[in-house]
């Protein structure tokens, strides 16, 4: 549930239906973007570690690259939180971290799912991003 660089899987628009998480190593998973991270490459594989802030070198020219990329776009506000997200697995542990980003992506209109890149609920349409967090349109398709 939780990539090397401090991004929660499970709000992922992927997880669950084509990728099995950053971390996971099953190969019959269809979401094959992940296979080429040099950021997942260098941490998990070459390093053999869980998490970038648990290397030497952190922060590195690749997690800031990424952390620091789309700088004003909102869809992208998940990757400028990744420093923020580690300190904080550093200090809560990664299983009380996971809990917390599990209430932090449910939706508090219908229990169900926040996806980044719109920031929206996959059941409901609830905008979490939105001024006042209302249903948008109120049927299951976050695109309509």
């Amino acid at each position: 549930m939780m990539a090397p660089c401090g991004v929660y899987c499970g709000a992922c628009p992927s997880y669950g239906k084509t990728c099995r998480g950053c971390g996971s190593e099953d190969r019959n998973q269809k979401r094959t973007s992940k296979w080429n991270c040099s950021i997942r490459w260098c941490c998990l594989l070459e390093k053999g570690l869980n998490l970038c802030s648990q290397c030497s070198d952190f922060p590195c020219n690749q997690i800031g690259k990424f952390r620091n990329s789309h700088p004003k776009d909102e869809k992208y506000r998940y990757r400028h939180e990744i420093y923020q997200n580690l300190s904080e697995i550093q200090k809560q542990g990664i299983e009380e971290w996971v809990r917390d980003q599990e209430e932090k992506w449910r939706c508090p209109v219908c229990g169900g799912r926040i996806i980044f890149y719109r920031y929206c609920c996959t059941g409901c349409g609830y905008e979490a991003g939105s001024p006042r967090g209302q249903v948008q349109n109120g049927n299951d398709d976050p695109k309509a």
